[in-house]
C-alpha cells in the first residue's frame, strides 16, 4: 500500500508487486503453458468428416463373434469411406497419463484470458516460511526459539514463573526477564499482543489463590466467604489440570491462545465475583451481592452459568445450614457458630420475598415456641420418636419427587406426634439420654485442676465424642467445571449465547419441609395464643381502655380527672386555671383505683397502669395551660403483653394504641365540657345567646364524638372480632375432623398484619395520618375555641357572634372534609385507604350537617 493509495484500495489487480521476485526461470510457481496438440489440429476436420449420401456404399458387416486382429488388411478391396482411419497413435488420444511430467507447466486464470499476460512471482513472504518474515525484522529483536518461547507462554497464561516471565509479588505482575525477544514468525507487535493476554489470564489465576489464602488466613472469616474460597479453589484445580497438558504442548502460538479462550472468560468473571463481594461485613451482605453478580453474569448468557448457580449454592450452605437450623429442620449441632449470632439470617437477595417472609415466620414461631412449650415435638421430634429429615442440599442430580415424598413423611410422623403431646401423654424414650460422653474430672487425673483447666480439658474429651465438622464438598463442582470447559474446548465457541437459566436451587429443594414446618407450626401456635395464653382476652383489655370501650372505665376516669366536686378525689381540671399540670403524687391520688374498678381486679394483665408520655418541648408547652384542648397529653397508659403476646402486641401496636388513647382523651374532655356547658344553659336564668352557643358547641361536639367511637373504632373493632371467630373456629372443626392445618393455614405474622390493619383502620379514621394534617389542625381548633367560652359574666352580643364564629369554624371544617374528598377522588388507583378516607369524610360530614348554618 504505497502512494496515496488507502488500505483499503486497489488500484491495479494486475500491477506487479514491490516485492515480487524476478521473472527468471524457475523462480516462480505458476509459468506459462503451451498444450502442443498437433495431431487434433491436423486431421480432426477430415478424419472426422461425415460421408455424402451420394458416396456412401454398403459393405459387408464383419463378423462380431470373430476376433479383431488390427495388423490384417480389411477384406474388402474397396476402402469403405464411412469408417475413416486414424494414423498411428490417435487411438491412445483419450488414454489419460496420471505421472507428472517433468517439465510440466502450468496455466493461470490470467493467462487464459490473456495469451500475453505474464505471470508475476508469489509476493507473500510468509510461504518462505519464517525465517524469511525474521529476515526483514529490524535487528534489535532477538528470535526465540519456537518450542522454548511456547512453553514459557504457556506457563504464563497458567499463571507460573518461567525462564522468560517471573511473578513480582510486590508489583502484582509477570515481568520479562528478557527484552526485545518475540517469537519466530512473529513481529514485536504481535509478541507483546500475545504476552499481554496470557498475561492477563495468569494474573487472574495468582489473583483467585491468593483470594483463597488470605480467606483461609482470616482468623474471623465470614462463612460464606470461606465456602467461595472452597469453590474457588475447587475451579482452579480441575482448570489447572486440564489446561495444563495441552497448553504444554500446543503446537503453535494460536492453537495457545484458543486454549486459553474459555478459562480466560471464567477467570475474568470469578475475579469479578471476588471484587463483588469484597466489602461485605455479614453473611447476608456477601450471599445478596453473590446472587447480584450471578444474576449478571446469568443477564449477560454467559457459558457458565450453571457452574455460578452451584458456586452460589455451594456459598449459600452455611446460610442454609444456619436457617434449617432456626427453622426446627435440623436440631444437631452444624457448623452454624461461624455465622454470627446477631445476623439477620433471612436478609438475603438470593432469597425470594415469598421465601424470605416464609423463613422469617417459622424463625420467629420457634423462637415464640421455645419459650412457651420447650418439650414440643416440632423442637425436639427425635424425642418423640421422629426422624429428623435427611436435607439433601447438594444441587446436582437431585430428584424432586423423591424429597416431596420424605417431607410427606417426615408430616405425617410429626403429626401423630403432636397428637400424642396434645393428648398430655408422656414423652416417648430418648434415644439421645442414653447417648453418654465421658467427662474428665480432677479425680480421674494424677494432678490437680482449677476450674478453667477442668473446663478446657472437659470440651477437649467432648470434642473427641462429636461429629466433625462438615466442610464444602466440592467433587461436584469439580465434575461440573471439567464438563463444561471439555465442551467449550470442543466445536462450541465459549462466547456463543447460553440461553438455559439454571434452575435447581438449594431452596427448591428445602420448600416442601417449609411448607410441611409452616402448616404445623402455625396450627400449634394458634392453638397456644388462644387456648393458653388467652390472646383474646388480652386484645379486649386493650380495646376496654387505649380505645375507652369500658364504659365504666370512662366513668371513673372522667370523674378522676374532671370532676368539681370538693368531697372527691380527682385532679380537678375544669377548676384549674393554675398548678397544671398536677405533681406525680397528686396524680397517683386522683386516678388510684380507676383500672382495678373498671377491670374487677387489681390483678391487671399486661401491668396496666397509668404513666407519663415522653414528650417534646412544644409539646410540653401546650401541656402547661388547662384550658388548652393538649392539656392531658401527659397521660398515657403502660401495657407490657407478656411472652409470647408480644409477638402480636408489639412495640409498633402500642404505640398505635397510644396515639388512639391521646386523641380519644380529648374527646372525652370536649364531652363533658360541653355537658356542663348545655347543664348551665338550661337554667331558667341563663340567656338566650348562653342557650344558642351551648347547642351549637353540642350539636358540633357530640357529632364529633359520635362519629370517632361509632365509626372510628367500634366498626373496625367488629371486622377485627369477626376474623378472631373466625380462627377460633376453624381450629375447632380441625380437632373435630382431625385435619390439622388444613382450615388455618396462616400464622402468627398473619394474625399481627389483621391486627395492625385494624389499628392503622382506626389511626385512619380518627384523622392521624401525615394527610389528615390540615383537617386535624381544624377540628382542635374548633375544640380549642369551645374550651376558651366563658359565658359568665359575658355580654350577650359577645356570645352571639361567638356562636356565629363557631358556625363559621364548623363550615370550615366541612369544606376541608370535602378537600379530602375531591383529591382523593382525583387518582385513577384508589387504595383501600383511600377509599376508607372518602368514606370517612363522607360519614363525618353528613353528620355535621345538622348543624344550623
Amino acid at each position: 500500500m504505497d502512494g496515496a493509495y488507502g488500505p483499503f484500495e486497489v488500484p491495479d489487480f494486475w500491477r506487479k508487486s514491490a516485492f515480487g521476485l524476478s521473472d527468471a526461470p524457475e523462480q516462480t510457481l505458476f509459468t506459462n503453458t503451451q498444450f502442443e496438440l498437433p495431431l487434433i489440429n491436423d486431421h480432426f476436420a477430415l478424419e472426422l468428416r461425415l460421408p455424402t449420401i451420394e458416396d456412401f456404399e454398403s459393405g459387408k458387416l464383419d463378423d462380431l463373434s470373430a476376433p479383431a486382429n488390427p495388423k490384417e488388411e480389411p477384406s474388402v478391396s474397396t476402402q469403405d469411406t464411412s469408417v475413416p482411419s486414424l494414423p498411428d497413435g490417435l487411438d491412445t488420444l483419450w488414454e489419460l497419463d496420471l505421472r507428472t511430467a517433468k517439465n510440466t507447466s502450468l496455466r493461470t486464470w490470467e493467462a487464459f484470458a490473456d495469451d500475453s499476460h505474464t505471470d508475476a512471482p508469489i509476493s507473500n513472504i510468509s510461504e518462505a516460511g519464517p525465517r524469511a518474515f525474521d529476515a526483514l525484522q529490524s535487528e534489535d529483536t532477538q528470535v526465540l526459539q519456537s518450542a522454548f518461547a511456547l512453553r514459557c507462554l504457556a506457563l504464563l497464561g497458567l499463571g507460573r514463573s518461567s525462564a522468560l516471565f517471573q511473578w513480582k509479588n510486590d508489583k502484582k505482575i509477570f515481568a520479562p526477564t528478557i527484552d526485545n525477544v518475540r517469537l519466530s514468525g512473529l513481529s514485536s507487535t504481535a509478541f507483546k499482543s500475545v504476552v499481554a493476554q496470557l498475561s492477563t489470564v495468569g494474573t487472574a489465576f495468582i489473583e483467585l489463590r491468593l483470594f483463597v489464602q488470605s480467606s483461609y488466613a482470616n482468623k474471623n472469616p465470614l462463612a460464606s466467604r470461606v465456602a467461595l474460597a472452597k469453590s474457588i479453589q475447587g475451579v482452579l484445580e480441575v482448570v489447572d489440570q486440564n489446561m495444563s497438558d495441552r497448553v504444554l504442548n500446543a503446537p503453535s502460538t494460536l492453537r495457545l491462545l484458543a486454549f486459553f479462550d474459555a478459562p480466560a472468560m471464567l477467570l475474568t468473571e470469578m475475579i469479578q465475583i471476588t471484587k463483588t463481594t469484597a466489602h461485605a461485613s455479614t453473611d447476608a451482605t456477601f450471599l445478596s451481592a453473590c446472587h447480584q453478580i450471578f444474576e449478571l453474569f446469568t443477564s449477560a448468557c454467559s457459558p457458565f452459568q450453571s457452574l455460578y448457580a452451584e458456586i452460589l449454592n455451594q456459598v449459600s450452605r452455611p446460610w442454609f445450614q444456619a436457617m434449617c437450623q432456626k427453622t426446627g429442620l435440623v436440631n444437631d449441632s452444624l457448623d452454624v457458630e461461624i455465622l454470627g449470632g446477631d445476623e439477620t439470617l433471612e436478609r438475603s437477595a438470593h432469597v425470594s420475598a415469598e421465601n424470605s417472609a416464609q423463613i422469617t415466620d417459622l424463625m420467629t414461631g420457634i423462637a415464640v415456641l421455645r419459650n412457651s412449650a420447650s418439650d414440643h415435638p416440632l423442637l425436639s421430634p427425635a424425642s418423640w420418636g421422629v426422624d429428623q429429615p435427611d436435607l439433601e442440599l447438594s444441587t446436582i442430580d437431585v430428584d424432586i419427587d423423591r424429597i416431596s415424598r420424605k417431607a410427606n413423611k417426615y408430616q405425617q410422623d410429626l403429626l401423630l406426634a403432636i397428637a400424642k403431646y396434645t393428648n398430655g401423654r408422656s414423652k416417648p424414650h430418648d434415644r439421645q439420654s442414653d447417648e453418654t460422653t465421658d467427662h474428665l474430672t480432677s479425680e480421674q487425673l494424677p494432678w490437680s485442676l482449677d476450674q478453667g483447666q477442668q473446663t478446657y480439658f472437659e470440651d477437649v474429651s467432648t470434642q473427641f465424642f462429636e461429629d466433625p465438622i462438615k466442610k464444602v464438598d466440592v467433587s461436584d463442582l469439580q465434575r461440573l467445571t471439567a464438563a463444561i470447559l471439555l465442551e467449550t474446548a470442543g466445536t462450541q465457541d465459549a462466547s456463543s449465547l447460553d440461553l438455559r437459566r439454571p434452575t435447581k436451587t438449594m431452596m427448591q429443594h428445602l420448600q416442601p419441609y417449609l411448607h410441611v414446618q409452616t402448616r404445623l407450626l402455625n396450627g400449634t401456635l394458634l392453638r397456644l395464643l388462644f387456648r393458653r395464653f388467652s390472646l383474646r382476652e388480652h386484645f379486649n383489655l386493650n380495646h376496654s381502655f387505649h380505645l375507652l370501650g369500658n364504659g365504666l372505665f370512662v366513668q371513673h376516669l372522667t370523674a378522676a380527672l374532671f370532676t368539681s366536686e370538693a368531697s372527691a378525689y380527682g385532679l380537678r381540671l375544669d377548676n384549674r386555671s393554675k398548678q397544671w399540670p398536677p405533681a406525680s403524687s397528686e396524680l397517683r391520688l386522683g386516678l388510684m383505683g380507676v383500672l382495678s374498678e373498671a377491670y374487677g381486679s387489681n390483678d391487671i394483665p399486661g401491668n396496666l397502669s397509668f404513666a407519663i408520655r415522653e414528650l417534646e418541648d412544644a409539646e410540653i408547652e401546650r401541656c402547661l395551660d388547662a384550658n388548652s384542648i393538649h392539656a392531658l397529653d401527659f397521660l398515657r397508659l403502660r401495657y407490657e403483653a407478656p411472652a409470647p403476646l408480644d409477638a402480636i402486641l408489639d412495640d409498633k401496636a402500642m404505640v398505635k394504641y397510644d396515639d388512639c388513647f391521646r386523641v380519644l382523651l380529648g374527646v372525652l374532655r370536649m364531652l363533658h365540657f360541653v355537658i356542663l356547658l348545655r347543664g348551665s344553659a338550661q337554667r331558667r336564668d341563663s340567656s338566650t345567646a348562653s342557650q344558642a352557643f351551648a347547642h351549637e358547641a353540642w350539636s358540633c361536639v357530640s357529632s364529633l364524638a359520635s362519629y370517632f367511637f361509632d365509626v372510628g373504632i367500634a366498626s373496625p373493632w367488629k371486622e377485627f372480632q369477626q376474623v378472631l371467630d373466625e380462627i377460633e373456629t376453624n381450629l375447632a372443626l380441625e380437632d373435630e375432623t382431625e385435619t390439622f392445618g388444613q382450615m388455618v393455614t396462616f400464622g402468627l405474622t398473619h394474625l399481627r398484619n389483621k391486627h395492625n390493619d385494624m389499628l392503622d383502620t382506626i389511626r385512619s379514621r380518627l384523622f392521624l395520618r401525615s394527610r389528615h394534617n390540615k383537617l386535624r389542625a381544624t377540628i382542635e381548633n374548633v375544640f380549642g375555641f369551645i374550651l376558651s367560652v366563658r359565658q359568665d359574666d359575658q355580654d350577650q352580643e359577645v356570645l352571639w357572634k361567638q356562636r356565629d364564629r363557631l358556625r363559621e369554624m364548623v363550615k370550615g371544617l366541612k369544606s376541608d372534609l370535602q378537600e379530602l374528598t375531591r383529591k382523593v377522588g382525583k387518582k385513577k388507583d384508589m387504595s383501600p385507604q383511600d377509599r376508607d378516607d372518602v368514606f370517612a369524610a363522607d360519614v363525618l360530614g353528613f353528620r355535621l350537617g345538622g348543624v344550623e348554618l
